[in-house]
């Protein structure tokens, strides 16, 4: 293999082409994997690079975060639900060489694409992805959810009853215009959140912070930022940040106002969404890592990502 290490601003065109399209074979088709996600934290971090490797099949692309004593991580590490090599399959690449071609002498990983072959040797573990099935429509959706759930929906809709009747009418908007604003509020409401459940709280990283509000206005066919907002009797109760691709859309950063809590306005807003991107032709809603229990009561299927590490010297 022929390998480079470039700067993200140094990805010409042609190479962002050949990266969407290589983006979207099987199983590599998340918006975290795109090139406008690598552009974004380009834009954040000094430390993200991209190794372009030119191979038989044409060229495959890698990007990563390093730090001055070599310790690598993927690019966007802490925001980033999905990781891979991005080249169209069969993925016939030598690992210990593109590393060694980055300067790492470490590499740790928690979202890897579990179908490259070559990066098995340093999985850890695996853990499941829950996902919702939208390509046959809400009413479908509807259907399952009360087949395997019996009590979810009929609770979640007592609870959007009792917040209209005692707050006000409830308004979801899909992607809200005022998105400085909504963005303020997500960013208070999830930090309260993250410090009340003694979670490592992303918002007091700058670079995280920069990287949202870009990818609040990000609009790219591979990863376009969808900031959604639900109000009741006009006063917001809930919002999410999520990222969306050609086939799916990606829960990422919700947050709701604690005071409204006892009408589960989040379990409120991911329904409302739910029946939204159905309407709009989304055929996925990835929920993302982590079995939580909502999750698991609206999920359809799931699908596997690994954690690991590599280190050099590792065979």
């Amino acid at each position: 293999m022929n390998i480079s290490v470039v700067a993200p601003p140094a990805i010409g065109p042609e190479d962002r082409r050949l990266w969407s399209a290589a983006m979207r074979s099987e199983g590599i088709a998340s918006p975290f994997l795109s090139w406008a996600f690598v552009d974004v934290i380009g834009q954040v971090r000094d430390d993200a690079w991209v190794a372009v490797v030119e191979g038989d099949e044409g060229p495959g692309y890698f990007a990563f975060q390093r730090g001055p004593d070599g310790s690598g991580a993927p690019i966007g590490a802490g925001i980033c639900d999905a990781q891979a090599f991005i080249a169209p399959p069969p993925w016939d690449f030598r690992p210990q060489q593109l590393f060694s071609a980055c300067g790492l002498e470490a590499w740790s990983f928690d979202h890897m694409v579990v179908e490259q072959a070559p990066f098995e040797p340093f999985h850890r573990e695996r853990h499941r992805v829950p996902v919702v099935e939208l390509a046959s429509g809400y009413q479908a959706f509807d259907k399952r959810i009360r087949s395997h759930s019996k009590d979810f929906l009929p609770q979640v809709l007592r609870r959007r009853r009792k917040l209209e009747r005692e707050i006000g009418p409830m308004e979801f908007e899909w992607s809200t215009s005022g998105v400085e604003e909504a963005m303020m509020v997500l960013q208070e409401w999830k930090s309260n959140q993250y410090h009340r459940t003694g979670v490592w709280d992303r918002f007091g990283h700058p670079w995280i912070v920069g990287a949202l509000n870009r990818f609040a206005h990000t609009r790219d066919p591979d990863c376009t930022g969808l900031l959604s907002v639900l109000r009741a009797g006009e006063v917001p109760v809930a919002v999410h940040l999520g990222l969306m691709s050609r086939d799916r859309l990606c829960w990422w950063f919700p947050a709701y106002d604690p005071a409204f809590a006892r009408y589960s306005p989040g379990l409120i807003l991911i329904l409302e969404l739910i029946s939204a991107a159905a309407d709009r032709g989304v055929p996925l809603l990835d929920l993302g890592r982590g079995e939580h229990d909502y999750k698991l009561r609206i999920a359809d299927r799931f699908y596997e990502v690994a954690e690991g590490e590599w280190s050099a010297g590792r065979v």
